[in-house]
């Protein structure tokens, strides 16, 4: 196999497959399509020799990308800005340190669009949670279990009965599920951070739970499964299953949205942001105090509203 030998004037495009072959080099599959996928933002200067790509086309990149993500046609979130920021600075790195004829890294003066994806945690509405819980579905339980005890997708997948403590009313939350092959799913002790829980099983849900339990607990030690009632789920079985469940309910939602309702309905409801940071398991409780900051910025809005409507009634006397 011949050698790839590049220099300042070889394309951006070139130097980015170069960094990505050794970067993945003993990677999951996972984690490969991740750096795949931040490159593929990265088109408009594919082209360009290295040395000639500036701040202003990496920014321009930026700008676009934050109003209209192509993969979702929705604005992109801070999170994958940053993400494709710092994967075109590693890029420009690498060749730096492989180039004595480039010197400068030209996304050291570009800044993630502020105020990017600000929309893409907001919580259902109180009709939308009304409707999933009235809303006959193979994946209500699903929707439900989010909602109301705020386990991430991951954890979801990887629940089983033997988690769930029915005398006390309380689900470990011990696992989680992640991709071996961008389909099959794995189940590995420990959640995202690391963090083990125990979530309280609020009396809406408990009655769904137990019915499950006594339905399909003899066959399978998943809580949630597969169409056969018996396999967990893979990527493409729980996504084809999501699709039919967003189609009957006739509104849009991740997964996601529905534990930041979990977390609305904790602030609402008077629980301190300590305890609503453990029930998240929040990695730092300083996570958890931003939820709770913009929900009080929500509430503050909406107490204002109140006031205005108040003086505007009182002074118009007639």
């Amino acid at each position: 196999m011949s050698t790839l030998v590049l220099d300042e004037n070889s394309s951006f495009g070139e130097w980015a497959f170069l960094w990505s072959r050794r970067k993945i080099i003993g990677k999951n599959y996972k984690y490969r399509q991740s750096i795949q996928s931040l490159l593929k933002h990265s088109g408009p200067i594919c082209e360009t020799p290295i040395c000639k790509v500036s701040f202003i086309e990496i920014q321009d990149i930026l700008l676009k990308l934050s109003e209209r993500n192509p993969n979702t046609n929705k604005p992109s979130s801070y999170k994958l800005l940053k993400n494709v920021r710092q994967t075109i600075a590693a890029v420009f790195n690498f060749a730096i340190n492989c180039c004595d004829g480039l010197y400068r890294n030209p996304t050291d003066i570009v800044e993630v669009p502020i105020g990017a994806g600000t929309t893409e945690r907001q919580s259902i509405t109180l009709e939308q949670q009304t409707m999933i819980v009235n809303t006959p579905h193979r994946a209500r339980l699903s929707a439900m279990i989010m909602i109301t005890c705020g386990l991430r997708l991951g954890e979801l997948m990887a629940l089983q009965w033997s988690d769930i403590d029915f005398s006390k009313r309380i689900i470990k939350v011990d696992r989680s599920a992640h991709n071996v092959n961008g389909n099959v799913l794995k189940v590995k002790n420990g959640t995202k951070n690391g963090k083990k829980r125990r979530v309280p099983i609020p009396k809406v849900l408990f009655d769904d739970l137990m019915s499950e339990y006594l339905g399909n607990s003899a066959k399978t030690k998943f809580v949630i499964t597969k169409s056969d009632g018996i396999s967990m789920h893979t990527r493409s079985s729980w996504d084809k299953m999501w699709e039919t469940y967003i189609r009957t309910l006739g509104f849009t939602f991740t997964a996601h949205q529905l534990r930041h309702t979990y977390a609305s309905m904790l602030y609402r409801s008077g629980v301190d942001v300590k305890s609503a940071s453990e029930l998240l398991g929040h990695s730092k409780v300083e996570i958890t105090m931003n939820i709770y900051t913009h929900l009080m910025e929500e509430t503050r809005i909406i107490s204002i509203d109140k006031y205005d409507d108040f003086l505007e009634n009182f002074f118009n006397i007639e």
